[in-house]
């Protein structure tokens, strides 16, 4: 995604003219030398040294240069956050909407190489209306703007899968929860069954009890052996008795 972007930093030289000391000037010109020779950590230390000799001097447009060009060097050796510093004390020193267009541009640039794009809109947004000219500030902007939208939309798409992931997990759920019920449900109404089953079997079956047509005949054949027995009784009754002898 970087190499789309234009991210060639642009570097201010201190103006012959700036009312600064004569050291400030010469490492300025020393650090841009170096820097244009990529030798970007001696041209950093350069420009740090030109700073310095600002100590008891007024900040000028020369100063505003020397913390533009050092941000740059530092960018070039991937300290992003030492970067952002000088360029945000160039952004306080400008003097002129160029000036902080051009600065406003390369904080731009180290904060989308620093994975920092909401700030790096910010940056090209500010360069924008310093100078709605600047062709590069404009084509970054749009195309970190575009940016933020995809990733906005994935991270929606996102959350909207993993919604329905947990949604789709708590129906399994759901589901393997209520065939448990049914299964607790059915392997009780088994027991129950068995349960009754084996009530039914102590009880005497239909083919083991005696039907009413067998009981009356029952009934009926005590009856007659009733009657015969009294009939027999009557006749001994009535029969003489033998009179047995004294000798």
């Amino acid at each position: 995604m970087k190499a789309l972007v234009f991210l060639t930093l642009l570097l201010l030289l201190p103006p012959q003219e700036a009312p600064v000391s004569g050291d400030a000037k010469t490492q300025g010109r020393r650090g841009n030398t170096l820097y244009n020779q990529e030798h970007y950590q001696q041209a950093s230390e350069v420009y740090s040294a030109g700073l310095a000799s600002y100590q008891n001097a007024p900040i000028d447009a020369a100063y505003h240069g020397l913390q533009n060009n050092l941000g740059a060097a530092l960018y070039r050796q991937d300290d992003f956050e030492r970067a952002q510093s000088a360029f945000a004390k160039a952004l306080e020193t400008a003097s002129s909407n160029t000036e902080f267009a051009r600065a406003a541009y390369n904080a731009g640039n180290n904060a989308f190489s620093s994975e920092d794009s909401e700030r790096a809109l910010e940056h090209y947004k500010k360069a924008l209306l310093a100078d709605p000219s600047n062709l590069n500030a404009k084509f970054n902007y749009e195309f970190v703007k575009r940016k933020l939208e995809e990733q906005q939309q994935d991270q929606q798409q996102q959350q909207g899968d993993d919604q329905q992931q947990n949604d789709e997990q708590n129906q399994d759920e759901q589901d393997q929860q209520n065939d448990q019920q049914n299964q607790d449900q059915q392997q009780q109404n088994q027991d129950q069954q068995q349960q009754n089953d084996q009530q039914q079997d102590q009880q005497p079956q239909p083919d083991q009890q005696l039907s009413r047509q067998q009981a009356e005949r029952i009934l009926q054949a005590l009856e007659n052996e009733e009657e015969q027995l009294l009939r027999e009784v009557q006749k001994v009754k009535g029969r003489p008795r033998r009179v047995e002898k004294d000798w």
